[in-house]
């Protein structure tokens, strides 16, 4: 049979690297990831496509193909003379090669499924240098070529095997991932398997005997031997002492591995793997902590309530939350809000300081609880603090300090992570409203799990919100191996359709009883008996025909993005653009003007003053009135100062060394009646002096309405309290709250102590069923990507075999639950995936045998299952289409997008993102609105130029300089707001005083006329 002919668009990184610069292959790389490769196609001669630049938002057609001298000839807008490939180009190959090397991820068994992302991310996101060795056998130096420089390092890895999972890497994930390989082993055996003599040498082994810890193997992880060529005689004995025939440790473990390592010490004829001597260390020190625990806890429960070098008496179940720790001294506490989370952290803190030497205890939160935070600790204890502030050169020296306690926000920890690790060295680290840190994608999140300690205390009333994801990021604080690595952690507790998407949560009994040594969770019916009485008040408050008319447009088009997603993904720009529609509905529920910034007064505010009036004015009550938006808080501060009523208004543009000094005066000064907030302070400020609270806005979370609430009633509270929730009837804020009341459901199966469920479901996305009911369109199937990172507006959850209160059935039928609880109760841990697929099920398990063919056929007297096993799966996706479980592939529809037609589209392009800019700006997403902004002001200066397409910010200043104002196509002036936005997009943050002067150049550029020698179109 002939050999294929080699793909020859089919480039890995070293190719890649071979072909253009480090920039743009990873510019190129980083594009790919994030979507925007779309229409891809390929022949025997060419490969082409459409990558959407991330300056102009447009797709940039590209075209490779190969010329007689076998050159890569590539066809780009941004590379008229087809010469070196650029980052489109880039991006384009890594898309095919990411199409080509392999099955669809999505039903390959959980474990098949993670070998193979690792396999194609070593062959095109990593470098690799040989350090040492034989020609294969020996040290690698691996480093991932889009690394962030922050976080990126290089990796040593030790190639044992070209064929057997029996090599080690030192990087994080192949410490966690059970699978005995990572994307740098896999970079490695990649460049191994290109050499010319590579069928020689894969017939070689390793020149010398090994030891390793073996994940493939029952009971693992296994201490095991790989014999090859034991030489010396006394080798043989002591290494027959240690294992049995099958090469496993027969000794106790540690203590014998740890003889056997002293005895190996030293020795050039074996290789004492670090893996192996890993596990054993971790044994050990896990059977150290068990028995320093118990005394821990002793010792706490002695002091009867009163810790040393505590201010304060504690509750009993506080007191439980101390012990458990500073016993268990890397935990979750996920206690309700407003049981005292902060007290029970400071006070395990401090008993740790006193008793186990931790001297340096690190507090990252949200920036406005900085200095309640400091205040605290100095409340309740003697222990010097100090709050991380100011510029980077203060910072530093903040740092050098050594306090005991050293505060900062989350921000802060992205920027100064190498400070912290390389002078504060923290020996606790506690996370404050830890929640920020749930999707483990973001910059933050990885900054903060960079941060080494011996103790951390992860703290948050809302471990999850919209995913299981949400706490799998949370426990890799805690520990990371607790939940497994996350292939793992997928397959036990998801059910997913053939696209991967998720349908519902499974054995979360399982999950409950793994949380159980590490989170500890307590709700307020704890303390129901300590809390005055809640009353909660729903307001229907009608919108003007100006709300509806902006209402009615947000929504119409949000429904025609929602309508491109049921066809395809939407890229970057189109998911902002969705985002801003969707939050000028929402806006538009409150006041016109937070839309149309012309609009004054609104029905809400006016009913608002009304309440404010009886209850502070007359009744002499305070009150805490929350909206999400800043310049609705502007609004109701100035209605209130209006009617003489004394207010401090938070945002989050409130300097965080100001925010506890509008706290204490809404406490201590009488004539300080209402304390106005955004979301800024929404987590953890105390304002129990208020009696009354008011929420202007339904927030897209339940959890966050939660925490609004819990900032009144908690403990310490004296008074009844009044809730207030004001609603546009027959609206978005209708359909939000129906669509948010399930998403409490998932939390509490999860999270609460006598939760029983063991089958969750769940809907489509909350952004995408609003739009499509919004816009009128009929429900669409679910939405929900497990693999992308999930925004704050994440649907709702609802229980599999339930229905809605309102008679609406559940998106699951009741027997897909029962039938999937059955094949839980049966075959369990045997499970490695369940795909449901159009009311169909296909279940991958270990083996299929007699018992689970039985159960299979009694169940699909109800619903059809199928059961395989993953190699049986992997032979069925040869058949293509012809399989019945075949993924069909969604293609951009190319004839759906816009096309360009002159001037007159650009003007409206800039003008839809300059207003989805100013939506995201006022709900504070700064990063994507500065995009936005940038892409509005070259579309509105390319328009003014008369223009049929807008440049590049690369492009952008030759272009100026080159053509547009010598030829007097554009002023100096508008060319100058141009540059100025162009270097402003380039800083990591910019003041909001910069970003209000830029917003203020963008609507500059879209009101100036063009000059009179711009040419016409």
């Amino acid at each position: 049979m002939p050999e294929t002919a080699p793909d020859p668009f089919l480039y890995d990184a070293e190719q890649l690297h071979a072909l253009t610069g480090a920039p743009l292959v990873e510019r190129g790389l980083r594009w790919f990831k994030e979507n925007r490769v779309t229409d891809l196609a390929t022949d025997s001669n060419a490969l082409w496509g459409q990558v959407e630049d991330p300056e102009s938002d447009e797709p940039i057609a590209v075209g490779l193909s190969y010329e007689d001298s076998g050159n890569l000839r590539v066809e780009c807008l941004c590379k008229p003379d087809g010469d070196a490939p650029c980052a489109h180009a880039v991006a384009l190959l890594c898309a095919h090669a990411a199409n080509t090397a392999g099955t669809d991820l999505a039903l390959l068994s959980a474990r098949e499924g993670a070998l193979a992302e690792r396999r194609k991310a070593g062959r095109s996101e990593v470098r690799v240098k040989h350090l040492g060795g034989e020609p294969w056998f020996g040290t690698w130096r691996a480093r991932s070529v889009d690394a962030d420089p922050r976080f990126g390092r290089s990796y040593q890895v030790h190639i044992r095997s070209l064929h057997e999972p029996t090599n080690y890497c030192t990087c994080p994930d192949f410490a966690v991932n059970q699978l005995g390989t990572c994307k740098h082993i896999e970079a490695a055996l990649h460049r191994i398997s290109k050499r010319r003599d590579y069928r020689r040498l894969a017939d070689q082994s390793a020149p010398h005997p090994y030891i390793y810890l073996d994940w493939n193997t029952p009971e693992a992880p296994r201490i095991r031997l790989f014999h090859g060529a034991v030489k010396g005689k006394k080798l043989q004995v002591l290494l027959a002492a240690w294992f049995d025939a099958e090469g496993l440790f027969s000794g106790r473990l540690p203590e014998d591995f740890f003889r056997l390592s002293e005895a190996l010490a030293g020795r050039a004829d074996i290789d004492l793997g670090d893996d192996a001597q890993a596990h054993a260390q971790r044994l050990a020190e896990q059977a150290a902590r068990r028995v320093r625990a118990a005394e821990i806890r002793e010792r706490i429960a002695e002091t009867g309530g009163r810790l040393p070098g505590i201010r304060a008496t504690l509750y009993p179940y506080q007191m439980e939350g101390v012990a458990f720790l500073a016993a268990n001294g890397r935990t979750l506490l996920a206690d309700d809000m407003g049981l005292g989370k902060t007290l029970q952290a400071i006070a395990a803190a401090s008993w740790l300081y006193r008793h186990e030497g931790v001297a340096r205890t690190l507090v990252i939160c949200p920036a406005s609880l900085k200095h309640q935070w400091a205040r605290e600790i100095e409340r309740f204890t003697s222990l010097p603090v100090q709050i991380v502030q100011g510029p980077a050169a203060q910072r530093r020296a903040q740092y050098r300090k050594l306090e005991c306690f050293t505060v900062l926000n989350y921000e802060l920890a992205l920027r100064d992570l190498s400070e912290i690790n390389e002078i504060l060295c923290p020996d606790l680290l506690i996370l404050d409203e830890a929640q920020r840190i749930k999707n483990w994608r973001t910059k933050i999140a990885t900054a903060v799990k960079r941060i080494p300690s011996r103790y951390a205390f992860v703290l948050t009333g809302t471990p999850l919100e919209n995913r299981l994801e949400d706490l799998y990021s949370l426990m890799q604080v805690v520990d990371q191996r607790l939940l497994g690595p996350l292939w793992r952690y997928l397959a036990d507790f998801h059910v997913t359709d053939e696209r991967g998407k998720v349908l519902g949560y499974r054995n979360l009994s399982e999950l409950r009883r793994r949380l159980a040594p590490a989170m500890l969770r307590r709700d307020r019916r704890l303390v129901a008996d300590q809390l005055p009485a809640r009353i909660e008040q729903r307001l229907d408050v009608e919108m003007t025909p100006t709300q509806w008319a902006l209402h009615d447009d947000a929504a119409a088009n949000a429904g025609r993005l929602a309508m491109i997603a049921q066809r395809r993904p939407l890229t970057p720009s189109e998911q902002n653009r969705m985002m801003a529609a969707m939050q000028a509905a929402r806006m538009a529920c409150n006041a016109a003007g937070l839309v149309d910034k012309v609009t004054e007064g609104s029905p809400k505010i006016d009913e608002l003053a009304q309440l404010l009036d009886e209850l502070c004015l007359q009744g002499g009550l305070k009150a805490v009135v929350f909206s999400q938006w800043e310049r609705m808080t502007a609004m109701v501060e100035e209605r209130l100062r209006g009617l003489g009523l004394g207010c401090v208004r938070l945002h989050g543009g409130v300097p965080t060394a100001k925010r506890g000094d509008l706290t204490d005066r809404f406490r201590d000064d009488d004539a300080v009646q209402v304390f106005i907030s955004t979301d800024a302070g929404g987590s953890g400020l105390n304002l129990q002096s208020a009696s009354v609270l008011v929420n202007l806005d339904v927030p897209w979370n339940p959890a966050i309405l939660d925490q609004r609430i819990a900032r009144v009633h908690r403990l310490g509270q004296k008074g009844k309290v009044q809730v207030i929730l004001m609603v546009a009837p027959d609206s978005y804020e209708e359909r939000v709250m129906r669509l948010v009341a399930g998403k409490r459901d998932l939390f509490d199966n999860v999270v609460d102590p006598e939760a029983t469920a063991d089958t969750v479901g769940v809907s489509k996305r909350l952004l995408e069923a609003l739009a499509e009911e919004l816009a009128g369109q009929p429900p669409q199937a679910d939405s929900q990507d497990s693999e992308a990172p999930v925004p704050e507006t994440e649907g709702p959850t609802t229980p599999v075999p339930a229905a809605h209160g309102n008679g609406e059935a559940s998106e699951e039928p009741p027997l897909l639950a029962h039938c999937i609880e059955a094949l839980q109760r049966e075959l369990g841990p045997r499970i490695e995936r369940i795909l449901g697929i159009g009311g169909r099920l296909l279940v991958v398990i270990d083996r299929v045998d007699e018992a689970a063919s039985r159960l299979a056929e009694t169940l699909s007297q109800h619903i059809p299952v199928a059961l395989v096993d993953p190699l049986t799966l992997t032979g069925l996706q040869r058949l293509g289409d012809a399989f019945p479980f075949a993924v069909g592939q969604v293609h951009y529809d190319a004839a759906a997008q816009p096309q360009p037609q002159g001037p007159s589209l650009l003007r409206r392009q800039a003008e839809e993102r300059l207003e989805a800019a100013r939506l995201l700006l006022e709900q504070g997403s700064r990063g994507p609105a500065v995009e936005l902004l940038l892409s509005a002001m070259l579309a509105a200066t390319a328009d003014l130029a008369g223009e049929t397409s807008a440049p590049t910010a690369q492009q952008a200043a030759v272009w100026l300089y080159g053509e547009a104002l010598p030829r007097g196509l554009l002023e100096e002036g508008q060319a100058a707001i141009l540059i100025r936005a162009l270097a402003l997009a380039q800083a990591p943050e910019l003041p909001q005083s910069m970003l209000e002067a830029m917003l203020t150049d963008a609507q500059t550029l879209l009101t100036t006329h063009r000059p009179r020698n711009a040419r016409q179109i």
